[in-house]
């Protein structure tokens, strides 16, 4: 009798630790070695010197069984090809389903480039030993992220609060007065015949994971929000820019030990130079601006009941741009001299984009739109490229969940994608979209879509 209680006690128990919620996290140096190709620059540059490190941080969730992986690089973004092969990976080394994972970067401009298909990779002689060298490795470092952090996997509670973060984010496009092109990050504009494109947005998204024990451990943190990482500038030395600042001084303050990953918002059209002031601020500067407002927001963390993790992706195909044949002889003009000759940002980007289009008309142009939910307040929505804010406030005006937190440059990227009202302003993130007007809200559709079916599933 005594030896049947027993078991039935050992067999509750088990039970009960079966259905806990569990979390783990991890990070990996994903520093590249000295001559490394760089990102972000319509130019070769190889990398000398580490500012800070690179890390591939991971946080996985489990619950009965069900894991979601969320992963974000210190890298400008993410390719197709890396993040199958990483998912690919993680599947065979962590027995998690590929599809389960979501691969995002933080958009730093100070990080490898990977490459893409195009003229940008003679541009950036992604395809040299170096490059081929880090790309080669980097699925490898992603598993081992994930890997560590399933090892690390504990009873965990999951608490979110919303933090504000003004003043730091800019729209960069500027609307002038009498001009039908917006302007393009100008040093400043004047207020009596400028103004803003579009608008900010100021949410920092605070996601905390503790231990399910009375200490309550600090696990892990996810922040969000929505900025281009330039602020280091156009050298050659290694930096996760804000991010890297914003997501240390987290684990400072609220948890020695803990993971703090930071995912990019919807900040295609948006950067943290000043046009009202004309004034840009240092790394640090943001990186402690975004912490301060965490630390804001922190007291105000609410724990949510968590579920089994419910994830759902779908690959959209896009409609690719259309160009007449005198935009792609001026595109071919411009290219055949781009390697000797500085024709400036905005005329080399429209170049290579439209070289790119017409190679690949043949070719779909394929968007994957994720959702990770595991509570009826939280979901995490990626979208695979530099997404305009409109389209990411949107999303967030109207998702069935308290708390949406958006992941751009996701498990591949297309570049930009702006909003349709945009589209007619022209300028840098015009010409540089492959997808044609009306794909942003296309994408914003989709998720809205996965988001009511992960709200509605049981």
């Amino acid at each position: 009798m005594i030896t049947r209680l027993l078991f039935c006690l050992f067999f509750v128990t088990l039970s009960a630790q079966a259905g806990d919620f569990r979390v783990g996290a991890a990070q990996v140096d994903i520093t590249p070695k000295d001559g490394t190709p760089l990102g972000g620059f319509y130019r070769f540059r190889g990398s000398a010197g580490v500012l800070d490190p690179l890390f591939a941080k991971t946080i996985v969730v489990e619950k009965d069984g069900t894991h979601a992986v969320i992963v974000v690089l210190d890298l400008s973004g993410t390719v197709r090809p890396v993040a199958a092969a990483a998912r690919q990976a993680i599947q065979e080394q962590c027995g998690i389903e590929g599809d389960h994972v979501m691969i995002s970067g933080t958009h730093t401009h100070t990080g490898p480039q990977q490459p893409r298909g195009s003229l940008m990779d003679d541009l950036t002689k992604v395809n040299s030993p170096p490059g081929v060298a880090y790309i080669s490795a980097l699925p490898g470092l992603i598993a081992q992220s994930v890997k560590e952090a399933k090892v690390k996997l504990a009873p965990a509670k999951v608490s979110v609060a919303t933090g504000k973060a003004e003043g730091i984010s800019f729209n960069r496009r500027v609307l002038r007065e009498g001009v039908k092109e917006a302007l393009w990050q100008p040093q400043k504009f004047n207020p009596a015949t400028d103004r803003p494109a579009g608008p900010v947005d100021p949410e920092v998204g605070v996601v905390a994971f503790h231990g399910a024990g009375a200490d309550a451990t600090p696990l892990a943190s996810l922040l969000n929000f929505a900025m281009h990482p330039t602020s280091v500038g156009g050298g050659v030395k290694i930096s996760a820019d804000y991010p890297g600042v914003f997501t240390k001084l987290v684990s400072e303050r609220h948890g020695p030990g803990m993971i703090s990953v930071f995912a990019n918002g919807c900040c295609g059209n948006i950067n943290h130079n000043d046009y009202f002031a004309g004034k840009r601020r240092s790394t640090l500067e943001l990186g402690t601006s975004l912490a301060d407002a965490t630390t804001a927001a922190w007291p105000s963390l609410k724990a949510v009941a968590t579920f089994k993790p419910r994830i759902r992706s779908e690959q959209v195909t896009l409609n690719r741009r259309t160009y007449t044949e005198a935009e792609i002889a001026k595109a071919r003009d411009i290219a055949a001299n781009m390697f000797t000759k500085n024709f400036g940002t905005v005329p080399m980007a429209e170049a290579v984009c439209i070289l790119e289009t017409v190679a690949k008309q043949d070719v779909p142009l394929l968007a994957e739109v994720q959702v990770i939910a595991f509570s009826d307040e939280l979901a995490i929505v990626s979208l695979p490229g530099e997404i305009f804010v409109e389209l990411g406030l949107a999303l967030k005006k109207v998702s069935p969940f308290k708390h949406t937190l958006i992941a751009e440059l996701a498990n591949g990227s297309i570049g930009y994608v702006p909003n349709r009202e945009a589209y007619p302003q022209g300028n840098y993130e015009i010409v540089s979209a492959r997808c044609e007007a009306g794909s942003g809200e296309k994408l914003v559709e989709v998720a809205l879509k996965l988001l009511s079916e992960v709200k509605m599933a049981k």
